[in-house]
């Protein structure tokens, strides 16, 4: 409904907006939708807006939302009360600058009905017009001091959780360098919000300064390789060695960095910069370099204090790979077993689970390639003696035919050795070597399928040979013993195709979820009785089916004692265990979690209840790399 429908007559309509745009003091008319109807020319001058741009518009559209709920709520209460309204607010009009207005909003209704608030405006001219502008100062003052606060712990927060990403981060403890260093540059950018950041170190001569990683966020890409020199730019790495934070609000005029404009800022577009130099090993090493984009920027002691702890960990990555590479130097140029064993267990304290379960692949491998060798060796040797037996037999049987009454020796050596059982005996001991050792080569060929250190690529592989080598290790955990009926295996394999994948990770993952089914299990059976346990059977229950055109799905599930709703939310967090110290490092289930997640693009999901048993599925695509 138009406010022009209140004067019916054209020129009865004229004469009301002339007279109405002739006074002095802003009006208004709304609807019930809260919505301009009609405005004078007294209130566009001091909205600030034509009337074409207000008419069907709210206070939400030109006020803040905090002003616009105040008038919101007073215009309601005029609407559903029908009173008048008088009142004084506090407005901020178009130029930013605050007023107290006084106010007037009474209801009227048409001839159909529809209501509509008329509201007039008037300045308050204060007594005191000097205590206003103070208030208003006050004000201003107060606001602005509100608003640095909350970028200050903005800023604050966002620093703390780029800091908590890298301290908890397996990546910093990668054995690639550069894997390493892009997950600090990313963290450092989003938590500076700057465009660009750089890792630089020194050449080996320190003449030049090498770029090791570049990342840009716009594109969200790495890059590395530039070099510059040191001899170029004199007046930066001078200020490089006397300072460890260089915070530079406008590149082009600050005289440490005006020397980079021609070739290297201002072409990139770079305005501003903060760095910091990398101190290792009593010298300075390199530089973390920060560029803003666009405009200046004035940076806060809080970005650079942030800057500076970013350069510790971009340390501490430089310093694990110089110590890595001296200790495979060293690993190569010793030659003794007993001190390679040494090394192994030193470096092993200092490296996460992962390569832990790296390292027990790689023993597994070892042992199996070293037991398949001699029995190969005695498997392949069996047939041939069996062979070689029964042609003695042969033999003896020949002598005994044509010569029946042998000599008074032969006949008590005959006696002695029980020739006869000898030759029904001897070729069933035979038998069961051949068994025993095939069932040797059987178990080697599982523990060389569980490791599969040959697999460093995705590979298609048959994921039930993974899981069925997983439970051949684990078998000794899964047999019945004395006063105890064991853990039921139920196995429920569909038709599964080959899977891309990293196999040798996949089986530890399939290592990782069994193992704590099985110590869940056992957790729970410590407290039956041999009678409650045949009554109600240990088991483990694993399902695999195609779940659709592109993924499979592994279900792992077992009806041990379940998991609270508190601890499931932490499952896969890094160093979470429930387990008594010594018993568990609580990286299991989280790389667990990565190897899935982030190796193969899948999900792994946790659903549990307590009294009742845990469940794991696991989806992983068919093919990696597909999109």
């Amino acid at each position: 409904m138009a406010f022009s429908h209140f004067v019916p007559q054209q020129s009865s309509q004229t004469l009301l907006w002339s007279v109405l745009n002739s006074i002095t003091d802003p009006i208004f008319v709304k609807d019930r939708q809260h919505n301009w109807v009609f405005v004078n020319d007294a209130f566009c001058q001091f909205i600030g807006y034509e009337r074409t741009t207000l008419i069907g518009k709210s206070d939400y559209d030109f006020f803040c939302k905090t002003q616009a709920d105040v008038f919101w709520a007073r215009d309601e209460l005029v609407f559903t009360t029908g009173v008048t309204d008088e009142n004084e607010e506090l407005i901020t009009d178009y130029q930013g600058k605050t007023q107290i207005i006084s106010t007037k909003k009474s209801l009227l209704s048409d001839e159909a009905g529809n209501s509509f608030l008329v509201g007039s405006i008037r300045l308050v001219v204060p007594q005191d017009q000097i205590e206003t502008t103070l208030l208003l100062q006050t004000i201003n003052k107060l606001e602005q001091e509100i608003n640095e606060r909350q970028q200050t712990e903005k800023r604050f927060r966002r620093h703390s959780n780029a800091l908590q990403q890298l301290v908890q981060s397996e990546k910093l403890q990668h054995d690639d360098f550069q894997i390493a260093i892009q997950y600090v540059t990313e963290v450092a950018s989003l938590g500076l919000e700057v465009g660009r950041v750089s890792v630089w170190l020194y050449t080996e001569n320190r003449s030049e300064i090498q770029c090791v990683d570049l990342y840009e966020q716009e594109y969200n890409r790495h890059s590395h390789g530039l070099e510059l020199s040191v001899y170029d730019f004199p007046q930066y790495f001078q200020a490089l060695k006397e300072e460890q934070i260089i915070a530079v609000t406008d590149v082009h005029t600050d005289a440490r960095t005006a020397e980079f404009s021609a070739t290297y800022t201002t072409p990139l577009g770079i305005t501003a910069m903060l760095d910091a130099r990398i101190w290792s090993r009593g010298e300075v090493i390199g530089v973390v370099c920060c560029e803003h984009l666009i405009t200046p920027r004035q940076w806060t002691l809080e970005e650079q204090s942030f800057i500076g702890s970013i350069t510790d960990f971009v340390r501490l990555v430089v310093e694990s790979r110089d110590r890595k590479i001296a200790e495979a130097a060293l690993r190569q140029q010793t030659q003794q077993l007993e001190q390679t064993l040494k090394e192994l267990k030193r470096t092993q304290s200092q490296i996460i689970q992962s390569e832990k379960m790296s390292s027990l692949g790689q023993l597994v491998a070892g042992v199996a390639h070293e037991i398949n060798n001699p029995v190969n060796f005695i498997y392949g040797n069996i047939n041939p003696a069996i062979n070689y037996v029964h042609d003695l037999f042969k033999l003896v049987n020949l002598y005994q035919e044509n010569y029946p009454y042998p000599v008074e020796v032969i006949r008590e050596e005959i006696d002695s050795i029980d020739l006869d059982f000898l030759m029904s005996d001897l070729p069933k001991l035979l038998s069961s070597l051949k068994i025993g050792a095939d069932r040797i080569r059987q178990i080697v060929l599982s523990l060389r399928n569980f490791s599969r250190l040959d697999e460093a690529e995705y590979k298609a592989v048959n994921l039930h040979e993974g899981i069925d080598s997983t439970l051949l290790i684990l078998e000794n955990r899964l047999k019945a013993k004395p006063n105890y009926p064991g853990i039921k295996v139920i196995k429920d394999y569909g038709k599964l195709p080959l899977v891309e994948c990293y196999a040798g990770q996949l089986n530890q993952v399939f290592m990782n979820i069994l193992t704590n089914a099985i110590d869940a299990i056992e957790e729970r059976d410590a407290q039956r009785t041999l009678k409650e346990m045949q009554a109600t059977p240990s088991r483990i229950r694993i399902d695999t089916a195609v779940e659709n055109e592109t993924q499979i799905a592994i279900k792992i599930a077992d009806n041990g004692l379940g998991i609270p709703e508190d601890i499931q939310k932490r499952i896969f967090d890094p160093f979470f265990t429930t387990k008594p110290i010594g018993k568990g490092t609580g990286m299991g289930m989280s790389i667990s979690y990565q190897i899935i997640t982030e190796n193969h693009h899948g999900t792994l999901e946790c659903i549990s209840s307590v009294g009742k048993g845990t469940e794991f599925i696991i989806m992983i695509p068919l093919k990696q790399g597909e999109d």
